[in-house]
């Protein structure tokens, strides 16, 4: 059996050797080195994760097989708090509440809201913003354990973009970025500069003007690619059939000791995913190979735009995908605030 045939299930059924043996034989394949496969447990699941190294870059094996993946909202049940939350409480679903903005318990306000309808209605928002249940056949592959950020790379202190942002360093400026909010035709290099209490800088990058075919390009040239909307999917639920990779429940309480959020059924998780680090950012987007299915992100809406809870969480869901925003990102001129995650082809 190649090892681009290794199925989720196979995978998970894998003792450390086996594990190990497809490990090596994807490096072989790829001209890479392993570099380690331990087993990692999450939300209540175990499976190894086994890094290898491509051309100096860390990835991680995701395999592959006969998938299913998307949402069946229509089967699906939300917890009163969920319900709240989506009619517009702040205090339903707050998992710290005495940490909170809100001093006055909203929940009633939000419950005299709810009507026959309404449950219903909340499965046809999750619907719309969700991918439809389907199966699909994946090949396995290697995909980066992080993405980065498009056309943002490391700089050095006298870089002359730099330079010019340490100079206008005004006491309390802990961090200086060029490229915010520039107009969607401007191409040109800029930079962002993070300082010190005493306007030291500690760290710089460039940001220069991308685009998708360039991304694209790049990524063909070091023989990568970007992962499908599938296997962005696929990547990220990981075998889960709820609506988050964790389950279908969102966290209503967050253990701060050991920065672990806890759901209403008593699954416990940290913040990453079971083998890679996805939906890093709800602000940025992730790139796929098809330019109007970005995921992983909802451009800083549901943050910025006041979301409760539910709302913003749902962001996080394995299938989320918000069709307007995928149209809205597809039809720039530029990649600005996207993230790229390398892809290595095992098939």
């Amino acid at each position: 059996m190649s090892v681009s045939d290794v199925s989720l299930d196979e995978w998970l059924r894998c003792e450390h050797g086996a594990a190990l043996t497809i490990a090596k034989a994807a490096a072989r394949r790829v001209g890479g080195t392993v570099m380690s496969v331990s087993r990692r447990e999450w939300a209540g699941r175990a499976a190894f994760r086994a890094e290898i190294e491509v051309g100096g870059e860390p990835f991680v094996f995701v395999p592959g097989g006969e998938v299913r993946l998307g949402f069946d909202a229509a089967a699906w049940t939300p917890t009163d708090d969920e319900v709240l939350s989506y009619l517009g409480s702040y205090r339903a679903l707050d998992p710290l509440p005495a940490y909170g903005y809100e001093t006055v318990d909203d929940r009633d306000e939000a419950r005299a809201l709810w009507d026959d309808g309404t449950v219903d209605e909340m499965r046809a928002h999750v619907a719309a913003l969700t991918s439809p249940p389907r199966v699909v056949s994946l090949n396995a592959f290697l995909a980066a354990p992080r993405a980065h950020e498009a056309g943002v790379t490391p700089a050095p202190f006298d870089h002359p973009v730099i330079a010019r942002l340490v100079e206008e360093w005004r006491p309390g400026l802990q961090e200086r970025v060029g490229d915010f909010a520039l107009p969607e035709d401007d191409t040109r290099t800029c930079g962002r500069v993070r300082f010190d209490d005493e306007g030291r800088p500690t760290a710089a990058w460039l940001a220069a003007h991308t685009t998708y075919e360039g991304v694209t390009h790049g990524l063909a040239q070091a023989g990568r690619r970007l992962p499908t909307p599938d296997e962005w999917e696929h990547a990220y639920a990981y075998g889960s059939r709820g609506l988050f990779p964790w389950g279908d429940r969102v966290p209503t309480q967050w253990l701060e000791d050991e920065n672990v959020l806890v759901t209403p059924d008593g699954v416990h998780f940290a913040a990453d995913a079971p083998a890679l680090y996805m939906a890093q950012s709800s602000y940025k987007w992730e790139l796929t190979t098809d330019r109007r299915e970005v995921r992983g992100a909802a451009g800083g809406g549901a943050s910025c735009g006041g979301e409760t809870e539910f709302g913003q969480f749902l962001i996080l869901a394995s299938a989320y995908r918000d069709p307007e925003q995928g149209a809205y990102v597809g039809g720039r001129p530029h990649t600005r605030g996207t993230l790229v995650r390398p892809v290595v082809p095992l098939g």
